[in-house]
């Protein structure tokens, strides 16, 4: 486990108080005379538990918040070791200015900063701790990653620094082990212990550039370089992509001169298994930071990656389990050469990036390694090398988590082609023993995740092990794979998950935007607003009261509130979280601008009665949410079985059973509403 500045912490999350007895109060923390210690107070609110990590700008505390009764990460600011009395001033008011600039970036893939408290010396950020793995655990694991997903990981990487730049804030130490990937998929950038301000004076510790050397930019080292820029990063960003496809670093050496050296020698590294993320990782990597593309840049090439038609689907693992499978870590190999174990030893050797592609137009070189002046291009020879690539196997390696697809496309296409759907059926079965489900974790009544005992329950939930039976698959054939409102398209499209049940609203614009094909609807819900019950400040009474009193409104990133809340004229914050729980979060903490949760009536009723005390729901508005099942377009087969199988849920006496179940002590009905009606499922 995690706390979001990437360091392992031993708890989780929780309601009880952490220990007995009366903890010590602080007025204030210790002075650099002496560390913090165990069950000390700070303002009165956060109980220190224990270090989870440390280091030259002080330490990282696991720690209880006693007035939200939720654990979390506290983190020290300045440099205990460097500081000196005529020092303490000037590092006081840089610490003060860096923690307010983290606390204004509010994304779902940079860290998240709760408060910041500043005592007599010290001034402290506090974090939620999150479960998850650094990428460098998931590549000391795994040793490479498959092009889909390293471009997924790439991609939110991206976004996440788009919105540290676009705060004036540089991160200055991008790598797999600042970067967090959770079990869900979500990627969160963090450890912003180095991190400084755009423009500001260029900072060495110790007589060298602070950073770690394989990911430090070449201007950085120059005698008349300004500092670190957001170009800096968007290099290390492109030295952590190479890593994740090569399975190595692009250049060698571990001091930093050792580094710089083998840039200046080899400027181009070799790209072999890259495949159409090789133009991104160029892009990158090109040593004149003027040249290299921003994060927004960057983030719409590793975009076009993703959605490149022309790509292949990884092949599904024979048994997926719970989380992605995990492959062998690779023995140590030549520089130029790739691990033995994750190339398949019939494929023929893949040919590397730079090589000629027979019609096709030539790579890029000199000025053009840039590439992100001229995607279009760009896109072409990526399509060429992909396609060239497909034909020797080489680039797409079945990573962790990178599953399903070919085989999925093959029983359906030999179906359609020769007409026996039933044969189709059996041969997808027996290439598929486990059925894998995306499902949310963190709604209770609809889809919940008990991670202490490691089960699985509430209405979606049910729906989806109904479905798995009729599909010929026992409760214990069935993997749930928690997806946020986010991701769960990119889960499924990338072949992580056979369907996704998870409160899914179903639209035509959806299925366009996000690539799938929807079954159903199994459940129609209502839109609501979820409130703090004693708002000292306004009486929120109705959802016209939270418009006009222009409240701050939080809802899930890429929900279909998100559009709905603006066009509507409520007032909403500029970055949107990636689950309705971080909103609920957000509305709970009393020194948030959050006043209100826009969602499903069923969703929030939940949260409102796992907290009567501090949430009320408001009454529901007009319209409705319909839910349906998500499955890839390229797989008909898949949903033919799943509309034929909904289809006899809803028409039997197990629907209304699961809604008098899972939802009726939400929404307070004493018989079950009528059925929705299935749409029809061909297409």
């Amino acid at each position: 486990m995690h706390d979001e500045d990437g360091l392992d912490k031993a708890g989780g999350d929780g309601t009880p108080a952490p220990g007995s007895g009366a903890a010590p109060e602080w007025t204030e923390p210790p002075s650099h005379d002496g560390p913090p210690v165990p069950h000390a107070v700070i303002e009165g609110r956060y109980e220190l538990l224990e270090p989870v990590g440390s280091g030259g700008m002080g330490e990282v505390w696991k720690a209880y918040d006693r007035r939200l009764r939720r654990y979390v990460a506290v983190k020290g600011l300045l440099d205990r070791v460097a500081m000196t009395p005529d020092t303490q001033q000037a590092a006081m008011q840089r610490a003060r200015r860096e923690a307010e600039a983290l606390a204004k970036i509010e994304h779902q893939n940079v860290v998240t900063v709760h408060d910041q408290i500043e005592t007599a010396d010290q001034v402290w950020i506090v974090m939620k701790l999150l479960e998850g793995q650094s990428l460098a655990d998931l590549l000391s694991r795994d040793g490479v990653l498959g092009v889909p997903r390293a471009a997924n990981i790439g991609l939110q990487m991206a976004q996440g620094l788009r919105a540290v730049h676009e705060a004036s804030v540089l991160h200055r130490d991008v790598k797999p082990g600042n970067v967090l990937v959770r079990d869900g998929g979500q990627v969160v950038l963090v450890d912003f212990g180095i991190a400084t301000f755009e423009g500001a004076d260029r900072v060495t510790r110790h007589g060298g550039v602070i950073g770690t050397p394989p990911y430090l930019a070449p201007e950085l080292f120059a005698p008349a370089s300004p500092g670190p820029t957001p170009a800096s990063d968007l290099w290390a960003l492109g030295v952590t992509l190479y890593e994740m496809v090569e399975g190595r670093m692009p250049f060698g050496g571990a001091e930093a001169w050792e580094v710089q050296a083998s840039i200046q020698q080899s400027p181009e590294p070799v790209l072999r298994y890259a495949g159409p993320l090789g133009p991104v990782v160029r892009a990158l990597l090109v040593t004149d930071p003027d040249r290299r593309p921003d994060a927004a840049s960057a983030e719409v090439m590793l975009r076009e990656v993703i959605e490149e038609p022309g790509a292949p689907t990884p092949a599904r693992a024979a048994t997926p389990a719970h989380s992605p499978t995990a492959r062998p870590t690779p023995p140590a190999s030549p520089p130029d050469s790739r691990p033995a174990s994750v190339v398949p030893a019939s494929a023929p050797a893949a040919p590397s990036s730079d090589a000629a592609v027979p019609g096709a137009p030539p790579a890029a070189t000199g000025g053009g390694r840039g590439g992100f002046r001229s995607r279009k291009g760009w896109k072409v020879a990526a399509a060429a090398v992909c396609a060239a690539l497909l034909a020797g196997g080489g680039w797409f390696v079945a990573s962790q988590g990178d599953s399903g697809g070919r085989q999925d496309d093959a029983a359906g296409e030999q179906g359609a082609a020769g007409g026996d759907t039933e044969k189709a059926w059996e041969q997808w079965r027996s290439a598929t023993k486990r059925l894998t489900i995306g499902a949310k974790e963190d709604q209770p009544g609809l889809s919940f995740h008990n991670k202490d005992t490691d089960v699985w329950s509430g209405f979606d939930v049910d729906i989806a092990y109904a479905l798995a039976e009729k599909l010929g698959y026992g409760r214990d054939d069935v993997d749930f794979y928690a997806v946020t409102t986010g991701n769960r398209a990119s889960r499924l499209k990338n072949g992580e998950v056979d369907l996704v049940v998870a409160s899914y609203s179903m639209t035509t614009e959806r299925e366009k935007q996000d690539g799938i094909n929807f079954v159903g609807p199994y459940y129609k819900a209502g839109s609501s607003l979820l409130v703090r019950k004693n708002s000292a400040k306004y009486d929120l009474d109705e959802a016209v009261d939270v418009k006009r009193n222009h409240v701050e409104v939080c809802t899930a990133r890429d929900s279909t509130y998100a559009q709905k809340l603006k066009s509507e004229g409520y007032a909403t914050g500029k970055w949107q979280p990636d689950s309705y729980r971080e909103c609920v979060d957000r509305l709970l903490d009393e020194k948030s601008s959050v006043y209100a949760v826009a969602s499903d009536d069923v969703l929030l009723a939940g949260y409102a009665k796992n907290d009567p005390a501090h949430l009320k729901l408001l009454p529901s508005g007009a319209g409705t949410e319909p839910y349906g099942v998500a499955v890839r377009k390229d797989n008909p087969l898949l949903k033919s079985k799943v509309c034929s199988g909904l289809q006899e849920i809803l028409a039997g006496e197990e629907w209304p059973e699961m809604y008098m179940k899972d939802l009726a002590p939400l929404t307070g009905r004493k018989t079950a509403p009528s059925r929705p009606e299935l749409r029809p499922c061909s297409g």
